[in-house]
């Protein structure tokens, strides 16, 4: 099967999981917050890995609360600022804009480079409807997507 027509199969099933989130009503976890009243952390707080599809190479994304990013990829090494909003557009995308700090100069799983501070980066996530896997679109749209990314337990 094609790699175009795999990510389409791929964002149709995620579009149907995605929008039965949607209706669904909040997640367990900000369910539990609210009751407590505690303030529940973002969905993106955590470590997330992803592995392209095809290679043995795989990247891990790790978001702190305090709006730090810290990535790898292959060889590269990057830290990062982040910034996301508390609450998703009402196409369920949340606008994700990223930018490098400081870089260890090699190269991603896609043969990229990312050298410090290089311009930021707009990109649009969506949740599973359990909050434990996103995908990455370039647009808020399910045209042009990556992923998903799934959380890493602990």
């Amino acid at each position: 099967m094609n790699h175009f027509l795999r990510s389409s199969i791929l964002s149709a099933l995620l579009c149907c999981a995605f929008a039965q989130a949607q209706s669904a009503g909040p997640a367990p976890a900000a369910s539990a917050a609210k009751a407590t009243g505690a303030a529940a952390p973002h969905p993106l707080v955590g470590t997330w890995s992803w592995t392209l599809p095809g290679k043995t190479c795989t990247e891990t994304w790790q978001y702190r609360a305090d709006g730090r990013r810290l990535g790898t990829s292959g060889e590269e090494v990057t830290q990062g600022d982040y910034q996301v909003p508390a609450k998703p557009t009402t196409t369920g995308f949340y606008p994700l804009t990223e930018t490098v700090t400081s870089s260890n100069g090699k190269r991603d799983c896609s043969g990229d480079l990312h050298a410090d501070g290089d311009e930021s980066v707009l990109r649009f996530i969506q949740f599973s409807p359990k909050q434990d896997q996103f995908i990455v679109c370039k647009a808020a749209s399910l045209e042009a997507c990556f992923g998903p990314l799934k959380r890493v337990p602990g």
